[in-house]
């Protein structure tokens, strides 16, 4: 049975380039992928008069149609656009439809008409472009109800989120790529690498699972420091050391429940250690990306709310699949925690 894959397009370049990338590197044959294409309501001024004349109100009437029809045609015409760029032989594997819907009230009314069409069409994956606006500008608009579509999906969707800020290469079918999967203790992780595994690895392509160690708290040590404040530093070493092998550990036994599906020559694996700074973790999963060449990162997400993830963010310690969704610029799938 195909699965239902969605993408919301817009005109914008890294929407585009969503698009194509669901379709040529995570669509497979009997797939539905459907691509959605928001119109905004049309906008229209009354000028103030005592009474308005049945002659103004259809006149006003008919301009709000014409825009309708206007933004319908231009969706459509958007639509076309990212079907005629795919490779010869691509659309006959696949069931593609296209759709044009209004935008639903509200602030993020755009957003709002892509959640409801995903969970009344049971959507298995969505994918949306973003146009980079930095983590706290992202988070302090979502607080008043206009932040970005991607982080409106995010926080609302349960299904996976595949987020591309776009590179011209990142859309291309490839022969093989570079999957990372970033890891930790949580259900969210080993669903991310379930996910990974069934839906996106291909014969050819490269597994690479990652763990950051947690970061320990560094002891102040004054100069004249006495014997029991570098014992503290010792510790803090062991410390830092035993959470490194947990971050082993848990990489080893993903490594174990991958190679039942994969072959173990294609699984690269590490133990990162922290890189320091409050989003240490995070940062040392964007290097490791930059660093390999990955194509994609695969993420699992706790799913904290909007309010508590800007209070998190106002003392550097926001999320982690926020902090690599802003800072890589390969399409990064957020799967999250039932």
């Amino acid at each position: 049975m195909g699965r239902k894959l969605l993408a919301a397009v817009d005109d914008s370049p890294t929407s585009h380039r969503a698009a194509l990338w669901l379709l040529n590197n995570v669509a497979r044959q009997g797939d539905d992928v459907h691509l959605l294409a928001i119109a905004p309501p049309p906008s229209y001024a009354m000028q103030p008069a005592p009474i308005a004349s049945a002659g103004a109100v259809a006149a006003i009437s008919l301009n709000w149609e014409q825009q309708r029809k206007a933004e319908e045609e231009k969706c459509r015409a958007t639509l076309h656009k990212v079907v005629r760029e795919l490779p010869e032989g691509r659309l006959e594997e696949m069931s593609i439809h296209r759709h044009v819907l209004p935008a639903a009230g509200g602030a993020s009314g755009v957003a709002e008409s892509v959640v409801a069409f995903a969970k009344e069409h049971g959507a298995d994956l969505v994918a949306v472009g973003s146009r980079g606006m930095g983590a706290v500008k992202s988070t302090l608009m979502s607080l008043v109800g206009l932040g970005s579509v991607s982080g409106y999906l995010v926080h609302h969707l349960h299904c996976p989120v595949a987020i591309c800020r776009g590179r011209e290469g990142d859309v291309a079918a490839r022969d093989s790529k570079k999957v990372m999967v970033s890891l930790d203790d949580s259900e969210a992780s080993k669903r991310a690498l379930g996910w990974a595994v069934d839906n996106v690895l291909g014969p050819k392509d490269e597994l690479h699972l990652v763990c950051v160690a947690l970061p320990i708290p560094y002891p102040i040590v004054a100069e004249d420091a006495a014997a029991s404040e570098v014992l503290e530093a010792d510790e803090f070493d062991a410390a830092t050391q035993d959470s490194l092998h947990y971050a082993r550990e848990i990489v080893t036994k993903a490594v174990d429940s991958a190679a039942t599906k994969v072959d173990s020559s294609r699984i690269f694996f590490k133990a990162l250690a922290p890189e320091g700074g409050a989003s240490d973790v995070g940062q040392s999963i964007v290097h490791y990306a930059k660093e390999n060449a990955v194509s994609m990162a695969v993420l699992g997400a706790r799913g904290m709310g909007s309010w508590k993830r800007a209070i998190m963010l106002f003392v550097g310690l926001g999320s982690v699949s926020d902090y690599v969704v802003h800072h890589c610029d390969i399409p990064v799938v957020i799967i999250k925690q039932q």
